[in-house]
């Protein structure tokens, strides 16, 4: 399938919306992907340094009109989590749209002041119908779509690992960013004494200057002080980092 196709992920029953909202955070998409009844083209936003604005296409495929407004969040992340603060940095044109069956929408987004840097959310929350289409039960959904501000020359992510496990037996990974680009994580997995464990299929960003974790669970398997291969997938492939898991 080309990127230009419409590849479907959303559906209206609220199991499917959950579970799209948890695969759209954080994660980076090159193809369009479907949110009940509206489709978006692109959900990877970025910002190079040249350029004040970024758009994306927003279809309906719906049999009626659709309602979206677009809320912003600044992006970072403490004490390896991420953390959402509702900001007016970013620009949405137009902040609230209705959008004909088989129309298109063309949304633009930027920021106020450019020399900001860091990472944004662009969220797009349905809004509600007043009259039910067909006796069908609706369900509204949000698209989480993450905003990149990248440096001049496009920068460059420097992950650094370590991992612990706490006094209830949980192990802890903790990546932390020390280039000036995001890194994005897939899966991580690893190779004691000649054993391979996957530890976590949960995506995830690192922002530059900042550290996320990935709760792995309790891993008996996993010997804390003895030397260990972690494999961390990502969009560019597979890298490799010696490790030792400490006991706290």
């Amino acid at each position: 399938m080309s990127a230009r196709k419409w590849a479907r992920l959303g559906s209206r029953s609220g199991r499917r919306a959950a579970a799209f909202a948890g695969l759209i955070v954080g994660a980076s998409f090159t193809a369009p992907v479907t949110a009940g009844s509206f489709k978006v083209n692109s959900v990877h936003i970025t910002l190079p340094a040249n350029r004040q604005a970024a758009s994306l296409t927003i279809a309906n495929s719906d049999a009626a009109p659709v309602s979206i407004r677009v809320v912003t969040f600044a992006w970072t992340q403490a004490g390896g989590v991420d953390l959402y603060t509702p900001t007016d940095d970013v620009i949405a044109s137009p902040p609230i749209f209705t959008i004909q069956p088989g129309r298109t929408q063309l949304l633009r987004v930027g920021l106020k002041n450019r020399a900001l840097a860091g990472a944004y959310r662009v969220i797009l929350e349905e809004i509600p119908r007043n009259v039910p289409v067909g006796g069908q039960i609706q369900v509204t959904l949000r698209l989480d779509l993450p905003l990149y501000l990248l440096p001049k020359g496009g920068g460059k992510a420097e992950l650094g690992w370590r991992a612990w496990r706490e006094q209830n037996g949980e192990i802890i990974v903790e990546g932390r960013n020390s280039g000036s680009l995001h890194g994005q994580v897939l899966e991580l997995s690893a190779v004691q004494g000649g054993q391979r464990h996957l530890l976590s299929k949960d995506m995830g960003v690192v922002l530059p200057s900042s550290a996320r974790i990935w709760k792995i669970g309790r891993l008996p398997g996993l010997q804390a002080g003895a030397p260990l291969v972690l494999s961390v997938r990502s969009p560019a492939g597979e890298t490799q980092a010696p490790l030792v898991i400490e006991q706290r």
